[in-house]
């Protein structure tokens, strides 16, 4: 998994290592964004001027797929399903959908009544709506399926948006950072704050992101070299930390490793679970970091999902399926035999079993026999009362066999050796063999298969534990930073009182002091006017 940070270049880190592994710079100017597909395959980056470009990593470049052809483009962001559409503001205030298949615009929203520059682009989390904010502060929500602005959300306490993102879980969640060093949580469905942070920052908030592990835990960065963890839900600051950088951007992954960019160029590393200081501090850019973003957790791929490098291929059918002449499960059935649409199989066999391919419902079907067989069917015909049914019913229609010949009858799934396919249509029995080797074939399928299976139930499950002890790990960590903090104000309460304390004992000793004077000049006073 890479660690993506732009500055003047385009630098990809190992998250296990953190190695500099591929670098890409072919543009002059600041990189002003760079995000990853949510299935982690491609990397959306929008140059200095606004040139939105789809680049995959491989083993030994960064190669450059598609540059997405409109006009004016300034931002643009990946759909949270896939890679196949990319939202794309534009200097104008125009928003637009981009789908990396066909190359085309698949949908364009109605431009407003005041359009500015679009400056941020987020989906939401159920890629319901999508979330534009503009340089002049507003924020448009537009609806994906009534393909309209649905509301505005406009800040009393700013207007100039930093940072922008809807919250990964929460579909109607949707974080604002601002300039003056404000984070808002507005609620786009009731249009109400559900928690707002003031003056968190000293200076601009440079930029904000909720934990994949934990749903209520966000971390913020600031020009004022400082980092904020938050509970969403106690809206309460957990834990403050400071650094030496000016920090301009912050990322975060399912390992609790937080990457922050810098003034500077350098990349700073922690591990949320210890803040106390970084972990690695990565070099390799010149100039500002202006974004950071980790590569996600790579999901399973679908069979519909397309790759942008890859052609839709029409798989020809004898690709599909193999087939072998001569199915031996034809001894059955004699050349004169009924067709096989006259069986009366028992109910029980005739459900949902029959979609199965068992070769007892193929027998109406040619000699060509197909390989590619769901195997699990020799479980759902194993119980006797089916098999028997079955062998009474084949009976009543089968020609007899001479019992005094000597034969064996193979399995369906074996092939015959004889080099005359129809040799046992012809009533010629005592040739057909079973094939060895379609055997062995069949069974290393079916262990194949079965290793597959287990492998990918080991996988999930071992998948689903380490995302349930990442969230054990994280409210712990998110307890543990709350009494850190907790601890630290008891620490500088008692050091304040200790002060107090020593002052009034000062106070005290100087009040003592005063008395003992004024006494001294009454009895002065009191002897000179008696003598």
């Amino acid at each position: 998994m890479y660690l993506a940070s732009v500055s003047s270049k385009l630098l990809l880190h190992d998250t296990s290592s953190w190695d500099l592994k591929l670098s890409n710079g072919c543009y002059d100017g600041i990189i002003r964004d760079v995000s990853w597909s949510d299935d982690s395959k491609y990397i959306l980056q929008v140059n200095s001027v606004g040139l939105v470009e789809i680049l995959c990593p491989t083993d030994n470049d960064v190669r450059s797929l598609q540059h997405i052809p409109i006009k004016d483009t300034w931002s643009a962001s990946f759909h949270r399903d896939g890679h196949q559409y990319v939202a794309v503001g534009t200097k104008s205030g125009n928003v637009k959908i981009w789908d990396t298949k066909f190359k085309t615009i698949t949908k364009t929203f109605p431009t407003l009544s005041h359009p500015s520059c679009v400056n941020i682009l987020s989906y939401n989390a159920k890629n319901t709506s999508l979330a534009a904010t503009m340089t002049n502060g507003e924020t448009v929500i537009y609806g994906l399926a009534s393909n309209i602005p649905v509301q505005k959300v406009k800040l009393t306490c700013s207007k100039s948006i930093s940072g922008m993102k809807f919250h990964h879980e929460s579909q109607s969640l949707l974080g604002l950072a601002t300039e003056e060093g404000h984070i808002v949580l507005r609620d786009v469905n009731t249009n109400n704050d559900k928690a707002f942070f003031k003056n968190i920052h000293a200076s601009p908030v440079s930029d904000f992101v909720f934990s994949l592990i934990n749903k209520d835990v966000m971390m913020s960065s600031g020009y004022d070299k400082i980092i904020q963890v938050y509970d969403i839900k106690l809206r309460n600051i957990v834990t403050t930390v400071k650094t030496s950088h000016t920090l301009t951007s912050i990322a975060m992954n399912k390992d609790n490793q937080v990457a922050l960019g810098s003034k500077n160029g350098d990349v700073l590393v922690y591990d949320l679970r210890d803040l106390s200081g970084p972990l690695n501090i990565l070099k390799g850019h010149e100039q500002s970091v202006s974004k950071v973003a980790f590569q996600p957790t790579r999901k399973k791929t679908v069979a519909t999902d397309i790759s942008l490098k890859e052609e839709v291929d029409t798989i020809p059918h004898h690709k599909v399926k193999k087939t072998v002449t001569g199915r031996s499960s034809d001894i059955f059935f004699m050349n004169d035999t009924p067709p096989s649409n006259l069986l009366n199989i028992s109910n029980s066999v005739k459900d949902n079993r029959a979609n199965q391919s068992s070769f007892l419902v193929g027998l109406n079907k040619s000699n060509n026999f197909d390989i590619d067989l769901d195997f699990e069917f020799e479980r759902k015909i194993d119980r006797p009362e089916q098999r028997l049914d079955v062998e009474r019913n084949i009976s009543k229609i089968s020609t007899p066999i001479n019992k005094s010949e000597n034969f064996v009858i193979p399995s369906p799934l074996f092939t015959q050796n004889s080099p005359d396919n129809n040799i046992g249509m012809n009533g010629n029995l005592s040739s057909i063999k079973p094939s060895n080797d379609v055997a062995t074939t069949t069974n290393n399928i079916i262990d194949s298969k079965v290793a597959d299976e287990l492998k990918e139930f080991i996988s999930d499950v071992a998948e689903d534990n380490k995302n349930y002890f990442l969230h054990i790990m994280m409210a712990l960590t998110k307890q543990k930073l709350y009494l850190e903090k907790q601890l630290n104000d008891l620490n500088q309460k008692v050091h304040n009182l200790e002060q107090n304390q020593n002052s009034l004992v000062e106070g005290n000793r100087l009040l003592t002091l005063q008395v003992e004077q004024l006494k001294s000049k009454q009895n002065h006073v009191h002897n000179n006017s008696y003598n």
